[in-house]
């Protein structure tokens, strides 16, 4: 795994973890919550900063359909981070009271449904990726050899993450929180927090797994005489 890909994989691992406690809010408070997205926000600066070539070449060569789907979701994690930002920024009680700044309930509902759109944006984004992900992992761990047992208990345990998260989506009424502007949040207090942990990134599994096995099935087509272009690339894509 070289450096650049390193820093970017730490980088999305640190955004997520952030991102997966700033939601715990009810647990952690309002004061932590606006300090864990400074925190937030340093992380998103520094991967915009790290890719920023992605930007420079965004209108150069030629768009095939994973690079227009990477664009796609590229571009919304962005305006979803810049949304985040701006009504964080307005609605600060604590980091940013000496300015006074106007909150609202319109905000809260913005920044609210602008968080819980990053878990699918962010696991599409990693599905894309995750090819490239697995085969940095097998040479750092040298098992690049075909060993079928191994491959059938991952599987197993891909589709055992993706059926929790169905469950944890309808649980944890998604729906509401992508499309309907739910801002109020409840986590029951005789669930703990690794619980909480577990079941948002079995959600974010979901979109993970599904985006990597929709593009295999489309390499396979591919393979089998149908012109796609190439899905897949050696390098991990931004942010």
């Amino acid at each position: 795994m070289n450096g650049k890909l390193a820093a970017r994989l730490i980088l999305d691992i640190a955004f997520t973890v952030l991102l997966l406690c700033a939601l715990m809010y009810r647990a952690t408070g309002d004061i932590a919550l606006e300090w864990l997205g400074v925190a937030v926000c340093a992380v998103c600066i520094a991967n915009n900063a790290l890719n920023w070539k992605w930007y420079k070449n965004i209108f150069k060569g030629t768009y095939n359909l994973r690079r227009s789907v990477m664009t796609a979701v590229n571009l919304l994690l962005a305006l979803a981070f810049a949304l985040l930002l701006i009504t964080g920024l307005l609605h600060s009680r604590t980091v940013l009271a000496f300015l006074h700044l106007p909150g609202g309930m319109m905000l809260r509902q913005i920044h609210t449904t602008a968080a819980y759109w990053c878990l699918p944006l962010i696991g599409v984004h990693l599905g894309l990726n995750w090819g490239v992900l697995l085969n940095a992992f097998r040479n750092m761990a040298k098992t690049n050899g075909e060993n079928r047992t191994r491959e059938i208990i991952m599987r197993v345990l891909a589709f055992s993450l993706v059926a929790f998260g169905v469950w944890s989506s309808f649980d944890r009424d998604m729906f509401s929180k992508l499309f309907r502007g739910f801002s109020f949040d409840y986590w029951p207090e005789e669930r703990s927090a690794i619980l909480f942990f577990a079941v948002n990134l079995s959600i974010m599994g979901v979109y993970v797994f599904v985006t990597y096995y929709a593009l295999a099935l489309l390499e396979r087509g591919k393979q089998r005489g149908l012109k796609l272009s190439d899905l897949r690339n050696d390098s991990y894509g931004h942010p």
